[in-house]
């Protein structure tokens, strides 16, 4: 089970972003709707080209992942929020060349919103990637894209086949 502080101060990040980005009621239902349900989660996700979206979408998925075990493989672009799954355990990810990590402030809510989103973010990398994050000027508006070959020095290289998902990981409640 997670951490309840955990689920505690997600839910609350997301109820503060939609009520301070100005979301429709059913799309405050939507963000409550996506608790972790560990009976939903898959054992293996390739990330081959992911774009990102909701940072509490991204956030929820990795600390669900990151609970049950799934192994996630990094063979491609993972932007944004889909960053977010360097935060799980380094025993939960590999790397195949090719992958890329782009980086950038989050957006899209209010300032107070977007402050929580990126302390989130922040919190949840690995210190190296916090690290590599600071020597590129921090978080901006500007997307940045750290390559395979520096995150490969901290990530184990793949070695099995993992199974495929789409291009772009659903929704928990798809999973």
């Amino acid at each position: 089970m997670l951490n309840r502080k955990v689920v505690r101060t997600l839910l609350f990040a997301a109820c503060a972003v939609a009520m301070t980005s100005g979301l429709a009621e059913a799309k405050q239902k939507k963000y409550a709707s996506l608790a972790p349900n560990n009976d939903l989660s898959p054992r293996a996700v390739s990330i081959g080209s992911d774009r990102g979206g909701y940072v509490i979408n991204y956030g929820l998925r990795m600390l669900r992942w990151r609970q049950n075990g799934t192994q996630v493989r990094f063979g491609g672009k993972c932007q944004s929020a889909c960053t977010l799954y360097l935060g799980l355990a380094s025993s939960q990810t590999c790397i195949s060349p090719g992958a890329s990590f782009s980086f950038h402030l989050p957006y899209g809510a209010s300032q107070r919103g977007n402050k929580i989103a990126r302390d989130f973010m922040m919190r949840n990398y690995p210190g190296w990637v916090r690290s590599w994050v600071r020597s590129q000027g921090g978080l901006s508006s500007s997307m940045k894209t750290m390559g395979y070959g520096y995150a490969s020095r901290f990530i184990k290289p793949c070695g099995s086949v993992v199974a495929r998902r789409g291009s772009k990981p659903r929704l928990p409640a798809d999973s």
